[in-house]
């Protein structure tokens, strides 16, 4: 089926759509770049401010609560107290009660101070629950051990979540006591409990963004209740921008993520306003082009119509010149009237020629000669050498009344190889009584190639060149070899004698395809080959010193090929 081809306008509107779309794009693109370049600009910006902020703000909570375990551990009467239980195996009960009565009014009058306790280096524990309002009994406060920092100071919290219901999340400051008479003399530790909801303060942020408190790679602090005791990696499945920041005081990691889709969304209603501003310009192009094309278009069709009515030679039909028309449509109108003028009259001039052509040829026929009047001839002249008893004359008539009826009989189309085969016999007869010397002729060729089709006469030429130069002169018995073989969809035809050799000049204009003066017949073949076939046949020459010379022609196989196929 023919491919439709696409008129003038189908092929402008993708050209216009291109010219548009390309332009569109490109500011799009910069646009969005310069969008996200900005956004991503003012998101870090506002991400390295609430950084900053949450971190004075948990300086500030951790500082009210180190000032309150620096005025307790340096405390006089604090301090003779913790040398007096280090000392002794039993702490007074006297002493013990007061120091837990000041633990519970320090409790008491600080928010979020959930407990707090002495840990002496044996481990003995003074201490006070608020949780519980209880110095004796508590569910949590004995299980907290200091860590073993070298420091003054020590922070550290709760990593899980309380198995006790009525227990709160909390963190921890531990501050070593030591004796300031022997500075190098530690007495133990006081450990301040303090609840994470005194940190909330720290986590407002007065945006979007959630304020997480990490410590080492644990939340402790921060967002959803579910968060806490995750891993930091917990937040990148949050779909969030994260940056984080560590505070000096506690070493805890403060992080901060910010939602990335109020801002992937600002770039998304971005990207749909470019799309939409295409869009109506690709309409009014669209628009505009059907309007400005309109005239054109017609004044083209009606070219492309006067051109189908030339087709159909309808010479009389000439195409309007339209005023309103550009300049360079005018011409082509004007130009094709007198083209189609000029075509009538040629073609006029050219059915007269024909006629005279036809008329010639006609007379031409008639002054030939009958073939069937020349056949009869030459059998009245056989039968007359028969009654003579001159029998090789007799073979030669038949042989050259074959020959001419093979050559003249539908010249130039279609036999079979064995037809072929059998008339290069009957030629080679001839020859032997010409030279009056015996030419050995050896046949070689599958009977599955003899059906196949082959043209009349396409080796007569090489076989005659064979017999007239090859042998002329030679005084060896004169051998002539046709071998006939399938060459993959070809058929390879080898005629090749053991006469005088082709000299290397002649070989080489042979085998280039030059055309010679004595060997038009070759030459013949070669256009005959070519028009046949096209490029699908091949013709070369090979001639050397004592092997004689070889003309080596490639057709491609015809009819009888499936019969070729089964031999195979």
């Amino acid at each position: 089926m023919k491919e439709k081809r696409k008129n003038l306008r189908q092929k402008l509107i993708p050209a216009f759509i291109a010219a548009a779309c390309i332009p569109i794009a490109i500011f799009a693109l910069i646009s969005q770049t310069r969008l996200r370049h900005s956004t991503m600009e003012n998101l870090d910006m506002r991400a390295k401010a609430d950084l900053q902020k949450a971190d004075q703000s948990l300086n500030m909570t951790l500082d009210k609560y180190e000032t309150l375990l620096y005025d307790i551990t340096t405390d006089e009467d604090f301090l003779n107290l913790a040398l007096t239980a280090e000392s002794e195996h039993d702490v007074m009960e006297a002493d013990a009660y007061a120091l837990r009565r000041e633990f519970s009014h320090i409790c008491n009058r600080n928010e979020g101070a959930e407990g707090i306790q002495l840990v002496l280096k044996d481990g003995r524990r003074i201490f006070y629950d608020r949780l519980s309002s209880s110095s004796v009994n508590s569910t949590w406060i004995t299980d907290i051990q200091a860590p073993d920092a070298e420091g003054l100071l020590s922070y550290f919290a709760d990593r899980e979540q309380p198995r006790n219901t009525g227990q709160k999340q909390m963190f921890h400051i531990a501050r070593r006591i030591v004796d300031y008479w022997d500075i190098h003399k530690e007495l133990g530790y006081v450990i301040l409990s303090i609840s994470m909801d005194t940190l909330a303060s720290a986590m407002e942020t007065g945006s979007e963004s959630e304020i997480y408190i990490a410590e080492d790679g644990i939340i402790i602090e921060g967002g959803a209740e579910d968060a806490r005791g995750q891993k930091t990696a917990f937040l990148e499945k949050k779909g969030s921008s994260i940056q984080t920041i560590e505070n000096k005081r506690s070493g805890w990691t403060i992080l901060l993520c910010q939602p990335m889709k109020p801002y992937q969304r600002a770039i998304g209603e971005q990207f749909i306003f470019w799309v939409l501003v295409a869009a109506a310009m690709l309409l009014v192009l669209v628009i505009l082009l059907y309007r400005v094309t309109r005239p054109v278009m017609a004044s083209v069709n009606g070219i492309v119509d006067a051109m189908d009515n030339l087709e159909k030679e309808k010479f009389c039909l000439s195409l309007p010149v339209n005023e309103n028309d550009s300049s360079e449509l005018q011409r082509i109108s004007e130009g094709f009237n007198e083209m189609a003028e000029r075509t009538r009259l040629s073609v006029e001039k050219v059915k007269a020629s024909a006629i005279e052509q036809k008329n010639a040829e006609i007379s031409a026929l008639e002054a030939q000669i009958d073939p069937h009047f020349l056949y009869n001839i030459l059998d009245t002249i056989n039968w007359k050498a028969i009654e003579n008893e001159q029998y090789e004359i007799s073979s030669m008539l038949v042989a050259l009344a074959g020959i001419l009826r093979y050559a003249i009989n539908d010249a130039g189309e279609l036999t079979t190889v064995g037809a072929e085969c059998a008339w290069l016999e009957k030629y080679i007869l001839l020859h032997q009584a010409k030279l009056g010397e015996e030419i050995e002729l050896e046949f070689q060729a599958e009977e599955a190639l003899m059906p196949c089709q082959i043209h009349k006469m396409l080796m007569q030429p090489f076989v005659e060149n064979a017999v007239k130069y090859g042998f002329r002169g030679s005084k060896e018995p004169h051998k002539l070899e046709i071998r006939m073989e399938r060459a993959g969809e070809q058929l390879h035809i080898r005629i090749r004698n053991n006469g005088n050799p082709i000299q290397p000049e002649i070989l080489e204009e042979l085998n280039a395809g030059t055309e010679r003066k004595n060997h038009l017949g070759i030459s013949n073949v070669r256009k005959r080959l070519k028009l046949y076939y096209g490029q699908a046949a091949a013709v070369y020459f090979e001639s050397a010193q004592n092997t004689g010379t070889a003309v080596h022609l490639f057709v491609p196989l015809q009819g009888g090929n499936e019969d070729a196929d089964r031999s195979n």
